[in-house]
């Protein structure tokens, strides 16, 4: 048994993993999806502050 054989053994039984067999039947009806809660119309958007690393010398925060 060489190195050919070995990958395509690997590659075969990926191939029969990812094929479909052994997966469940789709839903005979699609079921929308639905946001949990009530829309607020009142809510407030707040940005998300990052924690960057501070520039190292010589570097400027202007592109």
């Amino acid at each position: 048994m060489g190195l050919k054989d070995s990958l395509l053994r690997r590659a075969r039984k990926a191939v029969n993993r990812f094929s479909g067999e052994y997966s469940a039947p789709a839903p005979e009806t699609l079921k929308p999806y639905e946001r949990p809660g009530t829309p607020d119309a009142e809510a407030e958007v707040v940005m998300a502050r990052l924690n960057r690393p501070n520039p190292g010398k010589g570097q400027s925060d202007e592109d």
